[in-house]
């Protein structure tokens, strides 16, 4: 390759992350003034916990027929890369879950807890991040504490693997999208019911790393299903909401209180467009 098309390339490469980070900031600020007509208190909200002697910021969105009346399912979503950001930043809400909840919120049923980590989420301060906005959540929402899911996208799916495997007594299921694998965290999910989904054509995170990370868990007894779509993509949060019955799946899950191997139950679908 000559110097000038390296140079070219590399050009090309960090527009495109520039214009990609762009997009966040406006993908994000869209999200929040989908509740904007919302009853107060409720919908797209910002709040901080102190974390380890730091405060950091996280994002809530309550339903818009909230009332204390009742205890709501509630679900910890973890943001991809592309989506990390500052203690001030709303780029949690850019990616993933948040977007496909701005399209119907007054239909959304879940209590939903969106993390803000600067990077991906390995590591004891991410993982107290995490269950410290969940925990804060609980203590000013009226949340079931036995029907929490805790999922992601990307290396939010990552995280959701390794942090569902720290706290498994804390989920009632993991719905880990386009996430990478980790192997040594399958021994810890075994009592957690996993629903996966990817691309089968995804360019940034291959398919094989939810197909892994599943059949492992089928190996040890556990109970996990993966729905692959066809297609070239990373982020199929949309499709996995619209084309399967992933909602219903989530409202119906509770938590183990003495985590126990399940039946296996693994089923691999391909969604055609």
């Amino acid at each position: 390759m000559k110097p000038g098309d390296w140079r070219h390339r590399k050009w090309t490469l960090l527009c495109g992350i520039a214009m990609l980070l762009l997009a966040c900031g406006c993908q994000a600020n869209g999200v929040i003034k989908s509740t904007a007509n919302f009853p107060k208190d409720t919908g797209f909200s910002q709040h901080w916990v102190a974390v380890d002697g730091q405060v950091h910021s996280f994002w809530v969105f309550v339903p818009k027929d909230y009332t204390t009346h009742k205890n709501y399912p509630a679900i910890v979503f973890l943001h991809g890369l592309f989506e990390a950001g500052d203690d001030n930043s709303n780029k949690c809400l850019a990616g993933g879950l948040a977007p496909v909840i701005a399209k119907h919120p007054e239909k959304w049923p879940f209590v939903t807890i969106f993390p803000q980590s600067t990077g991906t989420w390995r590591g004891d301060d991410r993982d107290h991040l995490a269950i410290a906005s969940l925990d804060f959540a609980k203590n000013h929402w009226s949340i079931d504490q036995d029907r929490v899911i805790l999922a992601g996208l990307s290396y939010g799916g990552l995280g959701t693997w390794q942090i569902g495997s720290n706290h498994p007594d804390r989920f009632a299921a993991l719905v880990p999208i386009s996430g990478h694998r980790d192997i040594q965290a399958v021994k810890h999910l075994l009592g957690t019911p996993v629903w996966a989904f990817d691309f089968h054509g995804d360019p940034f995170v291959p398919s094989e790393n939810s197909e892994q990370m599943c059949e492992q868990i089928k190996s040890g007894g556990g109970s996990a299903r993966l729905t692959e779509f066809d297609g070239v993509g990373h982020d199929c949060w949309d499709r996995a909401l619209k084309q399967s019955d992933l909602i219903q799946w989530m409202l119906q899950q509770h938590r183990q209180t003495q985590p126990t191997k399940r039946a296996s139950d693994l089923a691999i679908a391909t969604v055609n467009d």
